[in-house]
Parts: structure tokens; C-alpha cells; sequence
């Protein structure tokens, strides 16, 4: 096998690809792979998130999505425990919880609570005088509030993590564009780069947003577009709460870390548009600031733009091509990428190497015929 002849070649370098690489080397060290990817992608991808694990603010109802997300969650403390022991870069984490307000749900707050009971989701209902000793920062309008037992993590952090363990692990890291593909018959060959030709016996498709464009070169139709959302941090001199606030149209989610707060998102179909628009952002953090007014004085210290790879029916594609024989797709994975990262990762990795057959048939590139 020559320099550039690889058994796994992983096309995507966010949170997803790597992430592959990662349990793929843990799980079979003599693995050749390599994860090629332009890393300014991953700007607007894994690094854009606020990093919520929120399978149940998120879900409404108990299918095989929410089950995956909520096995995802579940994995996290293990792998983070794993990936940082490789990579020795610290990534934080929270399981404070997040809260929900009655203000915001009001027309799904009462099925929202019987979907949680029915569900066994771990969550409490806090009156105005609870939420007065626990969380007497929040503005007093926002009536009755369920906290919900869900976690946090600090993505910048795991993609930093997840980088560095692919090279302590001999991953083959390029951080170059990949243009095209070169095909034989009904296999693909080579991925081609700026820095050349990539050969490998198995290709995995895992470039987010980016992952219709690169289908097309292969004469495929992904049905999978870009959400656009717009994102800001702002930082104040202290530290008010660990819990992720839901807002129904607004989200905020602490980085203690930083004595800070990621604000998000709005939903914007416009392509891959990366611009930022400060009227956006003044309103993203005034709707924030009637959840917590202490926000107010926050300072802003940056904003960006997010592009979400949302599928046609917005679950994610993950498992193996019916149109080539040595492809397989992770990707489509919208507003939860970063909370399925460590399932998606087992189950992608059993997949690539033939130790499971049964696909999620919700997930299945085959119900798009891909």
C-alpha cells in the first residue's frame, strides 16, 4: 500500500469525520485512514454550533431519532473520558440541564410534559417561587419553567480534541479541498485534491453542507441543503447560570469557561450565505435579554454565521450507497450533529467494517435511493 493508498478515506474534517477516524482506529489500529477535508468548512459547521445536547427539548415524540439522540447523550461522559485521555486536550462539559419556559411553549407545554412522563425523560416542574430560589437570575415573566436533564458540551473544544487524537492515532490529516472523485465502474477510486490524488478501498462521505455538492460530481442527488443560522457570544464579568435556557425562538447556552453566553439561532434557507447582519444579531440578544435581563450589559464578543445540512426530511443520511459499492454517507444531521457525534461514530465505524448489516431504516441513504 503506497503513500497515498488508504483502507478508509473520510471526506469531511468536522466533528463527524473526525469522529469516525477516532472510534475507527480505536476499534482496528492497523487501519490506513485519512480524513481529508478543507477546515474553513468546519468553521461554519462543528465549530458554529453552541454545543447543546438536547435530544428532548429538541423531540416531541419517542421515534428512532429521538432514541438515538438520547443513546448519543447517554455516551457522552465515556467518550469524552476517551477522547481526551488521547488527545490531552481538555474539552468541557455540562450536565446541569436545560430549562424550558411555559411562556414560550405555550401551545405544547401540557403535551410536552406528558411526551417527557411517557418518555421516562428525567425533568421537574418549578413554580414562580422555585424558580425564584433556583434561578432567581431569569426575568420574573417567565412564568413556570421545567428544567430537563440534558447536557452541554464545549464543541470548539471537542473539535479541537477529536483533531489532534486523528493525528496522535496516525489518521492522515489534509487539510485541502476535495474537488472530484475518480470512479471505476462501480467503485470509487481515488478522491481528488488540491494536493493530489487520495486513493482508498472505502470512502465515507461526511462534508455536512457540502456533502450534496460533492454527490453531484458522483452523479448523485442528495436531497440536503444548508439551514443557515446566525449565532453570537457575548461575555459578562460574572458567572450567572450552568443551565442551557430554551426560549422557543431564541436559545442560550452558558460557556462558563468564558464567563460567557452563546445566543442563537436563526433559520434562514439562503444557501451557503455566510454573511453576518448585525440588526440579526441586536435582536437574537434583545429576545435573549427578556429571559435574562443581566444580558443587557453583556459585552458582544463575536458572531458568525452557522450552515446546518438539513436532509429533505430532516433525519439524518448514515450508511452505505446502493450506487457505489465502496460508499458510505454520515451526513445530513441538521441541528443535532454535535449530539449524535459519538453514536453516529459507533455506528458509522461498524458499518465501514462490515460488523453490522441492519441499517436505521429512517437513516438509510436508500430511501433516497442513494
Amino acid at each position: 500500500m503506497g503513500n497515498n493508498d488508504f483502507d478508509v478515506v473520510v471526506v469531511g474534517s468536522g466533528v463527524i469525520g473526525h469522529s469516525i477516524a477516532f472510534r475507527l482506529k480505536r476499534d482496528a489500529p492497523r487501519l490506513k485512514v485519512a480524513v481529508l477535508g478543507d477546515p474553513v468548512n468546519s468553521l461554519q459547521a462543528s465549530r458554529a454550533a453552541a454545543g447543546m445536547l438536547a435530544p428532548f427539548c429538541e423531540c416531541d415524540k419517542a421515534d428512532r431519532f429521538f432514541e438515538f439522540c438520547r443513546e448519543s447523550l447517554n455516551k457522552f461522559p465515556a467518550f469524552l473520558e476517551e477522547l481526551i485521555s488521547v488527545s490531552k486536550v481538555p474539552v468541557h462539559f455540562s450536565s446541569a440541564g436545560a430549562l424550558m419556559f411555559a411562556s414560550a411553549y405555550r401551545e405544547t407545554w401540557k403535551a410536552r410534559q406528558t411526551f417527557f412522563a411517557d418518555a421516562d425523560v428525567p425533568h421537574e416542574i418549578w413554580n414562580a417561587a422555585t424558580v425564584r430560589r433556583r434561578a432567581p437570575y431569569l426575568s420574573q415573566g417567565c412564568g413556570e419553567v421545567m428544567w430537563v436533564e440534558e447536557g452541554r458540551v464545549n464543541n470548539r473544544q471537542m473539535h479541537d480534541a477529536l483533531m489532534r487524537a486523528s493525528r496522535k492515532l496516525g489518521v492522515h490529516v489534509l487539510e485541502a479541498n476535495v474537488s472530484g472523485f475518480i470512479r471505476k465502474n462501480s467503485t470509487i477510486a481515488s478522491a481528488v485534491t488540491d494536493s493530489g490524488n487520495i486513493n482508498g478501498a472505502r470512502v465515507v462521505l461526511a462534508s455536512g453542507s457540502w456533502s450534496s455538492q460533492l454527490a453531484r460530481v458522483l452523479e448523485i442527488s442528495v436531497p440536503l441543503k444548508p439551514i443557515k443560522g446566525q449565532m453570537c457570544r457575548v461575555q459578562l464579568d460574572a458567572h450567572f447560570t450552568d443551565y442551557t435556557l430554551h426560549g422557543g425562538a431564541t436559545y442560550i447556552a452558558p460557556r462558563r469557561e468564558e464567563n460567557g453566553f452563546v445566543i442563537g439561532s436563526t433559520m434562514e434557507d439562503r444557501g451557503f450565505d455566510p454573511s453576518v447582519e448585525d440588526e440579526v444579531i441586536d435582536r437574537m440578544i434583545d429576545a435573549a435579554a427578556e429571559i435574562l435581563p443581566c444580558l443587557t450589559t453583556a459585552r458582544l464578543v463575536e458572531s458568525w454565521a452557522g450552515l446546518r445540512p438539513a436532509a429533505a426530511d430532516l433525519m439524518p443520511i448514515m450508511g452505505k450507497s446502493r450506487r457505489y459499492d465502496n460508499l458510505f454517507y454520515s451526513s445530513g444531521h441538521y441541528r443535532n450533529g454535535i449530539l449524535m457525534t459519538p453514536n453516529q461514530a459507533d455506528y458509522m465505524a461498524d458499518i465501514i467494517q462490515g460488523t453490522r448489516d441492519d441499517e436505521i431504516a429512517e437513516f438509510s441513504p436508500s430511501r433516497y435511493d442513494l
